[in-house]
């Protein structure tokens, strides 16, 4: 493969990333203290922020048994995180053991955890992860991880959870979606999820300007998006039911809590590829 056109990004101890403050959302557990701190702060002014990324958590699980259950066993898992309860390869091999999934990440924590964590479980013969970045997408599909366990001749699962709103506007990401849509092979899914503030209560959508300009001082700046912007990443693709809903709430056997102010902020679907 030729070298990338990309400079892979280092670990930065000194701001928090997009990956790290997810970890530290689900598990509590911060990397670095910078991570702890700019949590602590976004609490204040987001107390919901963990219950926000559950619902984003269950859903990718929910996503998982779904494509499983359609007969998937392949996936390609890009903007991974760090590895915590519930990964990608976790959900599908319990229920198709013969799954293979491939982990990308731009983030150097997540891919030296994730590659950690497959090794302690023995997992890299079907499992891989791999550092490289949403916005260069034929780098991914043609990284050699990539050819060695996914087959491009039949369907597979392509999830991308809440990666999108670190892809600003400038980087065309209707765009980048095309690109990565066609070259999906016919039978395929496509999981995702993207923060949104257009639909919450007013007095949350008025914080939506306040958390955009803390994330500005991240590595990894925020762009929220309503639906309609949204529901366009799934051009080319015909949604399943229920359709483009909020995370929480796609295809969940658990109740809903109508009080749960976190609900509204996070749109998802799962799309086919005919």
């Amino acid at each position: 493969m030729n070298a990338p056109d990309y400079n892979p990004r280092e670990i930065d101890a000194s701001r928090p990333s997009a990956a790290r403050m997810y970890h530290y959302y689900l598990s509590g557990e911060a990397v670095f203290e910078v991570d702890k701190i700019f949590g602590e702060h976004l609490f204040q002014v987001f107390p919901y922020a963990d219950v926000w990324a559950h619902h984003n958590r269950t859903f990718l699980r929910r996503a998982v048994k779904f494509m499983v259950a359609q007969g998937i066993r392949q996936f390609l898992d890009i903007g991974s995180g760090l590895p915590t309860v519930g990964n990608t390869h976790e959900v599908a091999r319990a229920e198709a053991p013969e799954s293979r999934v491939v982990y990308v990440d731009n983030d150097l924590e997540a891919v030296h955890r994730a590659d950690e964590l497959l090794r302690a479980q023995r997992a890299m013969d079907d499992t891989a992860v791999i550092e490289a970045d949403l916005r260069h997408p034929d780098l991914i599909l043609d990284h050699p991880d990539t050819r060695r366990l996914i087959d491009f001749d039949r369907p597979l699962g392509l999830l991308i959870i809440s990666v999108w709103p670190f892809i600003p506007d400038a980087d065309r990401p209707r765009e980048l979606m095309a690109r990565l849509r066609d070259r999906l092979p016919s039978g395929s899914y496509v999981a995702m999820s993207h923060a949104s503030m257009s639909e919450v209560g007013d007095e949350l959508k008025e914080l939506a300007t306040e958390i955009s300009a803390m994330y500005a001082e991240t590595s990894d700046p925020l762009t929220m998006r309503d639906r309609d912007d949204v529901a366009a990443l799934f051009d080319g693709l015909r949604l399943v039911e229920p359709g483009l809903a909020y995370a929480s709430d796609w295809r969940t056997d658990e109740p809903v809590d109508p009080d749960d102010q976190s609900r509204a902020g996070n749109l998802a679907a799962v799309g086919y590829k005919p």
